[in-house]
């Protein structure tokens, strides 16, 4: 029962270790203008935003070309989805698309 146990946790721990992709994190964007935006990136495809100063809150999918350097994302509440391009470094994260972009920091 105990080795039953031990294995159902291995298999359930090992689904959720796997790799993730380069934009997995918490970026954040401070912008007197635009107000504070908070990206959040599972690393597997999930992601939520948030506009701490408008209230505006959505989750939904994205997915990462890395070889185009494109970042498509699909959020509740939008009427379609978004196509950035992207600019990745260590500490920051910019996507650019015609009506809006985000210079994000690393959280």
């Amino acid at each position: 029962m105990v080795l039953v146990l031990v294995l159902a946790l291995s298999v359930f721990t090992a689904c959720d270790s796997g790799p993730k992709d380069a934009v997995a994190g918490t970026w954040k964007q401070t912008d007197e203008v635009n107000g504070n935006w908070t990206w959040t990136f599972d690393g597997k495809g999930k992601c939520e935003l948030n506009g701490e100063t408008s209230g505006f809150k959505s989750s939904g999918t994205y997915t990462l070309d890395e070889s185009a350097k494109t970042l498509t994302v699909n959020l509740e509440g939008w009427s379609a989805q978004k196509v950035y391009n992207y600019t990745l470094t260590d500490t920051t994260l910019d996507l650019n698309e015609t009506l809006s972009s985000y210079h994000l920091t690393k959280q």
